[in-house]
């Protein structure tokens, strides 16, 4: 089979996917992937063919981009990966499209008119009740009149080029189709009883990621570990490194302090002999030796943490964070901190707390449990299998 796939460029919708991506190419397919250079590497390494087009994300973030500004950004990536998707129809003939729940993935199935896939890197929300929350949060808020004018020519642009339809100016931010891949199990996803049978819980895809590095894991090797990440986008960063600083400057054992790519270290030194701070971190590597984690509360994160058994601090800045910091509460994997509470005193009680009860631990593996009975790439092979075969 022709599989193509497409994606927002984002680590957190990216790395999800790169698990079934292995999975179709071992059984023979051919997966062509619409990506950006960022993550050509890791895609690339699995044996898929990529196309790169340019990344519109690049130096925005949640905090510093409006939600009129954010769907401008998915014009144009839209507008680009149909580029590139005119041109490959002329020589692949593609048998569906696996595409993210944000994005050109609908669009692109209506200008191929092939059967879709979604791809869901979070917590489901039924579309109905995502499109009535994004619409009253966003009803107040009105785009500057640039803005609005170019989300209006992208608009007539994209459909004039291309014969598709833009039914919604929020698509782009929920991508269902009728067979939904939810890289969680349904004992972690909140109020599952609501969730239709479209979606297939099959538990986070935990994939080697084939990048190098130099990071010491033989340093962490036979001691408590404290790893600090807070994804790769927290603007302004080093306040709050520094304070990790303070707070663990007397841990026994490691930290581990990945930092991003920018922020500026110089800013942070001298840092104390049981800290290792990188700009990048291999995640799952570290993770495999870690007791407790100090995250973002992003989902790939804490998907990672919890299959290797580890409980979490979170502390949520944006999108989804706040739901999957609620949800490790509930089920008392994690202990959630509010941005504006971070203090030194705050961080180490929430550490010393998860370090000093057993339960955090026994929690996050249950959770553990749930993802690798959740069925995995072999699941989700089967229900696509299954959905085109019924088509």
């Amino acid at each position: 089979m022709n599989v193509l796939i497409i994606n927002f460029p984002g680590e957190g919708h990216i790395n999800p996917t790169l698990g079934i991506v292995k999975a179709l190419i071992n059984r023979g397919d051919s997966v062509h992937y619409v990506t950006t250079e960022e993550f050509n590497e890791r895609i690339e390494g699995l044996g898929a063919n990529t196309y790169l087009h340019p990344n519109h994300l690049k130096g925005r973030t949640p905090q510093n981009t409006s939600i009129h500004e954010f769907l401008q950004v998915h014009l144009r990536l839209s507008f680009d990966i149909l580029t590139i998707v005119r041109e490959l129809a002329d020589s692949i003939s593609f048998d569906y499209v696996y595409h993210d729940t944000f994005g050109a993935g609908l669009l692109v199935k209506d200008y191929l008119n092939i059967p879709s896939i979604s791809s869901s890197s979070s917590f489901v929300i039924p579309r109905e009740r995502f499109l009535e929350i994004i619409q009253s949060s966003t009803s107040s808020l009105n785009p500057s009149p640039d803005v609005e004018k170019e989300n209006e020519a992208l608009t007539e642009r994209i459909e004039h080029c291309f014969d598709v339809k833009i039914k919604n100016p929020f698509q782009f931010l929920v991508n269902t189709a009728n067979l939904n891949i939810v890289y969680t199990s349904r004992e972690f996803q909140p109020g599952v009883e609501h969730i239709n049978d479209s979606y297939a819980f099959i538990g986070p895809s935990i994939t080697k990621r084939m990048q190098t590095h130099d990071f010491p894991l033989e340093e962490l090797k036979g001691q408590k570990v404290l790893y600090i990440s807070m994804g790769t986008i927290l603007p302004g960063g080093e306040p709050f490194f520094q304070t990790c600083v303070e707070a663990f400057r007397d841990f026994k054992g490691k930290v581990v302090l990945s930092v991003g790519t920018d922020t500026n270290i110089s800013k942070l030194l001298p840092f104390p002999e049981n800290f290792i701070v990188r700009k990048y971190v291999p995640q799952l590597e570290v993770l495999q030796h870690t007791d407790v984690f100090i995250t973002h509360g992003g989902m790939n994160s804490t998907s990672e943490a919890l299959y290797y058994e580890v409980p979490l601090v979170v502390i949520p800045q944006t999108n989804d964070q706040p739901m999957v910091a609620n949800r490790l509460e509930e089920l008392q994997a994690g202990y959630r901190i509010d941005p504006h509470e971070v203090s030194i005193k705050k961080l180490q009680e929430a550490v010393q707390l998860i370090l000093s009860t057993p339960s955090y631990h026994e929690n996050a593996k249950m959770i553990s449990k749930s993802f690798k009975e959740s069925g995995g790439e072999k699941k989700a092979l089967k229900a696509i299998d299954e959905y085109l075969a019924m088509i």
